[in-house]
């Protein structure tokens, strides 16, 4: 039975569940080691470890930053973070800010195009949390304009749609190098993407991008995600041994998207968790050195 789960997102974000819900649903689902990685935001942290001291479920404090290259977008997950530390939380929160005017634009160009929503609207569904394009598709499913959740990327605010934006400018390894700086280990999330046939749509730039976020401190490589076969695995196993990188993995839990795993659903050996412990054991004890 799967026992982790590396890669998940609360209300702070874009998920469906509160920080203390997500951790109830974990542990009713067997789960023993859960990170919360919310886009942009360490605010679900507290929460989910207050939660999980409760019931028994250990909760890794993460970060999901999402940046963006040439043509692509590019996320860096963050783990054993320090929650508290203040230049990750003053970058954090310059992202943020920097969200919102992305989905005010994308309200404006929506409306130009005939398909109007409310800014206000899309702050609404956003709530405390950080706001994004998934809060810009629930209001568009509101308004009657799609007819599925899916549609609103595939036609409106996908990267290749008439309505995106560009997000403020935050390189890969500049995240990296955050997240080294706040005492966590900087980890490449899915870096295969998949097109709704299940072909491969995108898959990262070893080349152009990696050596970058290497030297910037890259420890590890989301293997173990939703939808990835054996072959795929088996290919990034291989690929995060050349570099040294540690193999982690997790659902990438939402709650509201279409056909995504249960939390959970994603097999992770817990090795992954003892060697990231490891790993942020000797970053620590080599920083006091």
């Amino acid at each position: 039975m799967n026992q982790v789960d590396l890669h998940t997102h609360t209300t702070a974000s874009d998920g469906q569940f509160t920080p203390a819900q997500l951790v109830q649903r974990a542990c009713r689902v067997g789960l023993k080691v859960l990170a919360v990685t919310d886009h942009d935001t360490v605010a679900g942290v507290a929460d989910a470890q207050a939660a999980g001291a409760t019931c028994g479920v250990e909760v890794i404090p993460g970060v999901e930053i999402n940046t963006d290259v040439p043509g692509a977008e590019v996320h860096v997950l963050g783990y054993f973070i320090d929650p508290g530390h203040a230049e990750l939380n003053e970058q954090l929160a310059r992202i943020r800010e920097g969200r919102v005017g992305r989905a005010k634009k994308m309200a404006e160009v929506l409306t130009e195009m005939g398909a109007p929503i409310r800014f206000e609207r899309i702050l609404e569904i956003a709530g405390e949390g950080s706001v994004g394009r998934p809060h810009v598709a629930q209001a568009l499913l509101e308004a009657g304009h799609i007819s599925s959740y899916s549609e609103a990327f595939t036609r409106y605010i996908g990267r290749e749609s008439p309505a995106y934006i560009e997000r403020m400018k935050f390189t890969p390894a500049e995240a990296c190098a955050l997240i080294c700086r706040a005492g966590g280990l900087p980890v490449l999330a899915h870096p295969v993407h998949f097109d709704r046939w299940g072909k491969i749509k995108a898959r990262f730039d070893e080349g152009g991008l990696l050596p970058g976020m290497l030297e910037a401190g890259l420890a590890g490589m989301e293997v173990y995600y939703t939808g990835y076969d054996a072959v795929t695995i088996e290919q990034l196993l291989n690929t995060a041994r050349h570099y040294g990188l540690l193999a982690t993995g997790g659902t990438d839990f939402h709650g509201i998207r279409p056909n995504e795993p249960d939390l959970g659903g994603v097999y992770v050996p817990m090795k992954v968790v003892r060697r990231l412990k490891e790993k942020a054991a000797a970053n620590l004890a080599n920083s006091a050195s």
